[in-house]
């Protein structure tokens, strides 16, 4: 890693030293100011994404963003109370740009997306992108980042306890769906059904959700979409500032504490955190889950350069968690909770922070370069990742692992874009991945397995005033390697006798492509089209896992004859938006060839340490999967703010006729939201209050291996402010979820089957400082 490592960063220095030699610089100004009335606006703050620089404007609505390249960029203006609006700018033709913002009431969100190959105006994308923005992943009660962002139509989540959360988008998770943070995919053995998402929720500033297959860009396991974390802007040019969150939840006494300081001094730009949690088993209206606790420390950092060039930054992380395993067992007579030694639990244990056996030590730890380089009307990005996951279970000593994986993975992309004009964008690219698993424990579900992935994309846009459209094609290469495994008399491995795993050499591949349009009707309607063809080649549990998953509750075994899922998915969407309402409504169609799930007969079952488990086999059929997601916000008034949002998937195996498993049911959303407007000088910002219900229908539409869930509604409600501190924005928040405290399934929930209920009441208080170290006279 070292030598490799070395030669990578003298290849970037290179770059950049000899891109700056060459690059023209230029400044670009202007003013903002209200259209209908001109007058000028201070604070707004202009934001070029491709270079993550920019500025705000001064008392007299002046802004000045200085060591620019001679290049074309997407600009994006935004204002509190004003609605965001984006501008494509030829800095080899005009350097003077002003710009107008008109007033309204919907509230803010980010539109401009950077998931697709291009930054671009989400109106301009064919894909289907909700932004998430950060004052949402914070002031929400959540457990974890998945958790916090449940709530998004089209998105919802498996969960095991408070402490594991899954991306569920459209009703495809585990490897269908990728996660990406600072541009780099996360891999931490994603297929299992209680490994969650190594990321600190309190590092993302903000978040792009795409729905649907993300193929063309990304390649295998994008299929279902892509979760999108994005990283904070830089901070301003030099200063150093930083932000201390603090939140608390009554639902399993959790306490979040993270702490960040970055800088920026001429370009030359850092930024650090840390963050601890920690949280006691949590309580259902009828008791408290035992060892459902779990605790979480993190640690990041960044350095890197923001010139007139571009930009390249190095980060690293550290994230080490420790995680109760619920296994569930009761005493037949007082139905309590059993202990791992075989003893009742009594009401202190069953509520306390310690984390008993089994439990799991997960650790990941993450070295990344994101760097984006511009030359004349080109732009060259290079994302490198280096990441390791080391996760142990203990099933049955807290002194020695059960399962025990180490996951090396080493990814890169790069693409190549060129502007033709400001209508015309190609982008090429490739992307390619290196892992290895070993086995490093004494039980074992899966082989030690060598995967290597390479895959290459070509992509146009063509953009007039009203309209786009765009189309792309890909190939995408994958090998994997299964080691086989034979155990000896005592269970041990050895290099003779029963046989564990069989190995096998298996390859897939994929052409993919993709092809959309989008069409501005007028002022206020926008239309989105896209056709998409996803790819996802077989994961490591789906070809040769042989073995009993702790936590599952089952005995799975692989095939490594599994062929490659292929889908078609037809996307479309109709927005509407005003200064007084904003509609959305988006369609789908998936057909999916091939598609992979295990599932028991009913019958099978195998004998592992004196206990029967259902055995579960790897199978493919052909599927459909369609449905909607409806988003309505209603502002009969500035200060009032009615939030509406329904979405709905439709499973079914066309093979078996017999619905898809773990499908949310049909859900909605309803809040009411009271903002009060106040002064500059007032000590309170903006204070709101806020109510709402979550209405979870009944899902009747099953495999065979699960059980119907009833319906229920949800209470919710929060308030909050921002409070001026000297020069400060601090902000205060109370929220409060199922603050009827009811009984009730999350039909995703894989603690159903044990009969264990979700968190009851749960209120969670939580502030936000930011502070100012240091700013330049």
């Amino acid at each position: 890693m070292t030598s490799i490592s070395r030669n990578f960063f003298l290849v970037i220095l290179i770059i950049i030293y000899g891109t700056c030699t060459l690059m023209a610089q230029v400044t670009l100004r202007g003013k903002v100011t209200e259209k209908a009335t001109g007058e000028t606006l201070a604070g707004a703050t202009i934001f070029i994404p491709d270079l993550k620089t920019g500025a705000a404007t001064n008392s007299e609505g002046i802004y000045m963003i200085n060591n620019l390249p001679k290049s074309t960029f997407l600009i994006q203006v935004s204002y509190v109370g004003y609605m965001a609006i984006t501008r494509v700018v030829d800095l080899r033709k005009t350097t003077t740009v002003d710009f107008e913002l008109s007033e309204s009431a919907i509230e803010a969100q980010e539109v401009v997306v950077t998931g697709n190959a291009l930054s671009s105006d989400n109106s301009q994308s064919s894909i289907s992108i909700t932004p998430i923005a950060k004052n949402q992943l914070l002031t929400l009660p959540s457990t974890n980042l998945i958790n916090s962002i449940s709530t998004v139509p089209g998105l919802s989540e498996i969960t095991t306890g408070g402490a594991v959360s899954k991306p569920v988008i459209r009703g495809l998770s585990y490897n269908h769906v990728i996660t990406l943070n600072e541009g780099v995919r996360q891999e931490g053995s994603q297929w299992g059904d209680e490994h969650g998402i190594e990321i600190d929720q309190f590092s993302a500033d903000r978040i792009e959700v795409l729905k649907g297959p993300a193929s063309l860009f990304y390649g295998s396991d994008a299929m279902g979409g892509v979760i999108n974390i994005l990283e904070p802007n830089p901070a301003p040019l030099n200063t150093v500032k930083g932000e201390m969150v603090s939140q608390f939840s009554t639902g399993n006494k959790l306490f979040g504490n993270s702490l960040m300081a970055e800088g920026n001094q001429n370009g030359l730009i850092w930024r650090i955190r840390g963050t601890y949690k920690t949280a006691s088993s949590y309580r259902t209206p009828s008791e408290y889950i035992y060892n459902s606790g779990f605790w979480e420390q993190d640690l990041s950092g960044m350095i890197g350069l923001n010139k007139r060039w571009g930009y390249s930054h190095l980060h690293f992380s550290l994230f080490d968690t420790k995680i109760g395993i619920i296994d569930g067992t009761r005493d037949s007579v007082t139905h309590l909770f059993i202990s791992h030694d075989g003893n009742t639990v009594t009401p202190d244990e069953a509520k306390s922070r310690d984390i008993a056996v089994p439990f799991q030590l997960v650790s990941h730890e993450k070295l990344t370069s994101v760097s984006n380089f511009v030359i004349k009307n080109s732009q060259i990005r290079i994302n490198l990742g280096y990441q390791v996951n080391d996760r142990k279970e203990f099933a049955e000593t807290p002194q020695e692992p059960g399962l025990y994986f180490h996951l090396d993975t080493w990814t890169g992309d790069a693409k190549y874009t060129l502007s033709l004009a400001k209508s015309l964008e190609l982008v090429g690219g490739f992307s390619g991945m290196t892992q290895t698993n070993r086995n490093k424990g004494i039980e074992f579900l899966v082989p030690d397995y060598n995967l290597q992935d390479i895959g290459g994309f070509i992509y146009s846009k063509k953009s007039w005033e009203r309209f786009t459209i765009n189309a792309g094609l890909r190939y995408d290469f994958r090998h994997v390697e299964g080691k086989s495994m034979f155990l000896d008399s005592k269970g041990k491995p050895s290099a003779s006798g029963d046989t564990l795993f069989t190995g096998f050499n298996t390859t897939f591949s994929a052409i993919t492509g993709s092809t959309g349009m989008t069409y501005k009707i007028n002022r206020t309607f926008n239309l989105k089209f896209n056709l998409g063809r996803g790819f996802r080649a077989p994961n490591i549990a789906e070809l040769g896992s042989n073995g009993v998953h702790e936590g599952t509750f089952r005995y799975e075994i692989g095939n490594p004859a599994l062929k490659p899922e292929t889908s078609l998915q037809i996307d479309g969407e109709l927005s509407a938006n005003t200064k007084y309402l904003n509609a959305v409504f988006n369609g789908f169609y998936n057909t999916i060839g091939n598609f992979i799930y295990s599932r028991n007969n009913g019958n099978e079952k195998r004998l592992q340490n004196g206990i029967r488990y259902p055995v579960y086999r790897y199978i493919q059929g052909n599927s459909v999967l369609t449905g909607f997601e409806l988003e309505l916000d209603i502002h009969p008034v500035d200060a009032l703010h009615l939030d509406n949002n329904i979405d709905y998937v439709y499973g079914i195996n066309a093979t078996t006729k017999v619905p898809l498993p773990f499908i949310p049911a049909l859900h909605s959303q309803h809040d009411l939201k009271w903002v009060v407007k106040t002064g500059q000088k007032s000590i309170l910002q903006a204070p709101w209050v806020e109510a709402g219900i979550e209405i979870h229908y009944a899902q009747k539409r099953i495999d065979v291996f699960e059980t119907e869930t009833p319906g229920y509604v949800l209470l919710n409600a929060s308030l909050g402010a921002g409070i001026k501190v000297q020069k400060q924005h601090w902000t205060l928040f109370i929220s409060g979820k199922n603050l009827t405290d009811i009984q009730y399934y999350d039909h995703l929930s894989r603690l159903k089957p044990l009969g264990i209920y979700n968190m009851g009441r749960n209120i969670t208080f939580g502030l936000l400082i930011p502070f100012g170290i240091y700013e330049a006279r």
